[in-house]
């Protein structure tokens, strides 16, 4: 009777060594598979909209929403937040992205993004919702060019279980934005130290340039070409940062601070003599020629000293005007401005 107790108390001990064994298995697969459920997350954004009369109108959103945790379905229409997801090792969870006609609006830096593996949802403006409706996202990023509420309100017919979550920083405190959105693109990929540290190598970045920016005495000039027209960028405008952050100093205090600029002639340059000029081509952006060197090449701005000193810089016109926004496409704009200050 006795060795038919032991060996009860002996099959006893085996049976929960097993089941605790069993228990660390789907622990740790569960933990090699990655965490699930959901990131609380501040939504704040302005929506545009179109009255009958064609009058605009913004209104301001402010919500918090749930996020998943891992997502493992996102469309996203911000090539700056696509870099970031890149950078962070996430480029998997992407299905889908705006990559225009036959892929022409994708910026060089996101060529990986080219292929059929990630479904093409239309333009930056205009989304393929009956793509979206297919790919059925849990997760929607967008920026300032989807904001419409005729959009979104797309967007939530197509996908009406994906969360619409707004990644694009304003000019206003652009850099700041820059550092929280990275931050929160981490928190949902429950990759928060990896991005900690993309923000350090930002911040390393922004000195090293406002060091030399504001040790200039050269006064900078940001010109944007469009099919022949050109109009210059100051502070508290679109690009702003290169002026209320990295300090650089302006030709013009009194230039326009709307999205689109201030129009300039050849006769305006040449009257502002900038030290250093850098130059976007927006047709270049879209699909186009890059022309901005060339419409610059005029007589009358012949002996600007930017011209003399060769200060223009030609710059990645998808870089700036469609991709700007993500740390690591700030990270390459600043290398270009940083290129010339070192000229």
């Amino acid at each position: 009777m006795k060795k038919f107790y032991l060996l009860i108390a002996v099959m006893m001990i085996m049976v929960i060594a097993a089941c605790g064994n069993t228990e660390e298995t789907t622990e740790s697969t569960e933990a090699e598979a990655g965490e699930t459920g959901t990131v609380s997350v501040e939504n704040n954004f302005m929506v545009s909209s179109e009255a009958s009369d064609g009058e605009e109108s913004e209104e301001t959103v402010s919500e918090t929403i749930e996020v998943p945790l891992n997502p493992e379905k996102v469309a996203v229409f911000d090539y700056g937040a696509l870099s970031t997801i890149k950078e962070l090792g996430e480029a998997e969870s992407v299905v889908g992205l705006p990559k225009g006609d036959g892929g022409s609006t994708l910026p060089e830096e996101l060529d990986e993004f080219r292929g059929d593996d990630y479904e093409n949802l239309g333009g930056l403006k205009d989304p393929d919702f009956e793509k979206i409706a297919e790919l059925q996202p849990d997760l929607i990023m967008i920026s300032g060019r989807q904001a419409t509420d005729t959009i979104i309100d797309e967007f939530g017919k197509a996908a009406p279980d994906a969360q619409v979550l707004f990644v694009g920083p304003s000019s206003d405190n652009y850099f700041e934005e820059i550092r929280h959105y990275t931050q929160m693109i981490g928190d949902i990929f429950d990759k928060s130290d990896e991005a900690e540290a993309l923000i350090g190598e930002f911040d390393d970045k922004i000195e090293e340039v406002k060091q030399k920016a504001e040790n200039t005495e050269e006064t900078l000039l940001f010109v944007m070409a469009n099919e022949g027209e050109l109009s210059a960028h100051g502070p508290g405008g679109r690009y702003s940062f290169l002026y209320d952050e990295l300090g650089f100093k302006t030709v013009d205090e009194e230039i326009s601070t709307t999205r689109h600029g201030q129009a300039i002639s050849y006769e305006y340059i040449n009257d502002r003599n900038p030290g250093i000029i850098l130059a976007l081509d927006r047709g270049s952006a879209i699909g186009g020629e890059s022309a901005s060197s060339t419409v610059l090449d005029n007589n009358v701005i012949q002996d600007v000293d930017a011209i003399k000193n060769d200060r223009v810089i030609d710059l990645n016109a998808q870089l700036w005007y469609l991709a700007s926004g993500g740390i690591v496409t700030t990270i390459g704009q600043l290398e270009e401005v940083e290129q010339a200050l070192e000229q």
